[in-house]
């Protein structure tokens, strides 16, 4: 049935890894499931008066063309797999069918881009907006007691372009499957940390837009520059000393984040081997249980070779 006005539960998103930054693949989509999205192109009204022409504003000019925002994608069994891989690149994958696959993205790589659909199929002029040249700038996610697991992914791409049709009318699919917050756990040193009521995970490839000069005002491309990871953990204070000795020996510390669907051994799992964490002041506020929060930062470890490698176990043979 087609509709008058645009609703986010009609949308839909399609993905393909482009084989040439900037072009569109004409096939090969896979349809994924999000919560919301802010990816859309601006072209913003610059204005420069002239003297001599009166007092009434005369015309602005068109700044160039910025097409960014973000994502917000289900942490999930299967399709965070597409959205890894275009943030760390092509995974290493082991296993088969009967056992399950393994698939572990390191960072440090080269970035593919990627050509992203977003679309409005049920209006009664379908509207199609197509976004070529995009690449994934950073992953960040919380995690708590309860609650669905998600995260949110910056993207930056070359331009965006409008259609009346989709690029891809039999997409594929990858079958839900999500995570949830009440399987999660953080371990320091490979061993779960005690009385952690939250945290945050925060990667980013930090990419700088090629902002060269074109007729079009579209990005020449976008390069990937320094890798860094950052966090928090906040744990309930109390005589577990795991996180204090590590900040007072001034030493870093291994940690991992991670997922699991219980009764399986699917899983998802950040690593980050070298963690440093500073000193902060204890704040009590009021007669209730005393909170501290850690903040963290990741460094490249010279002996696993990564600052972060991310494991999932899924039954998807590749991305």
């Amino acid at each position: 049935m087609s509709k008058t006005r645009a609703y986010g539960a009609d949308c839909i998103l399609l993905a393909a890894f482009e084989a040439a930054y900037g072009t569109m693949p004409a096939d090969g989509y896979t349809r994924l499931s999000f919560k919301e999205t802010s990816l859309g192109a601006e072209r913003p009204l610059g204005y420069d008066p002239l003297l001599g022409q009166g007092r009434e504003a005369q015309d602005p000019f068109y700044e160039a063309v910025k097409d960014e925002g973000d994502v917000g994608v289900p942490l999930d069994l299967r399709a965070i797999g597409f959205w890894l891989k275009g943030l760390f690149g092509a995974p290493g994958t082991s296993g088969d069918a009967g056992t399950g696959f393994t698939h572990a993205f390191t960072s440090g790589g080269s970035l593919p881009s990627l050509g992203l659909e977003i679309g409005h199929p049920t209006l009664a002029v379908p509207k199609f907006f197509r976004h070529s040249g995009a690449k994934l700038g950073s992953l960040a996610f919380d995690m708590a007691r309860s609650g669905p697991a998600n995260a949110t992914i910056a993207v930056i791409a070359q331009g965006e372009s409008e259609s009346a049709a989709t690029i891809d009318a039999a997409p594929a699919s990858l079958g839900l499957r999500r995570f949830s917050q009440g399987s999660g756990s953080i371990l320091v040193g490979g061993e779960p940390l005690a009385n952690v009521v939250g945290g945050r995970l925060s990667f980013s490839n930090n990419l700088e837009p090629v902002e060269t000069i074109r007729s079009d005002g579209l990005i020449d491309g976008v390069d990937e520059t320094e890798a860094t990871a950052e966090g928090s953990v906040e744990v309930r204070f109390g005589t577990d000393t795991t996180l204090t000795a590590a900040i007072a020996a001034e030493s870093p510390v291994e940690m991992q984040y991670g997922f699991t669907i219980p009764g399986t051994d699917y899983a998802l799992r950040f690593h980050l081997p070298r963690v440093f964490l500073p000193k902060k002041k204890q704040e009590i506020k009021g007669p209730g249980g005393i909170q501290a929060s850690y903040d963290w930062r990741a460094a490249r470890d010279p002996v696993a070779g990564y600052l972060l490698r991310i494991t999932l176990v899924n039954d998807v043979d590749g991305y």
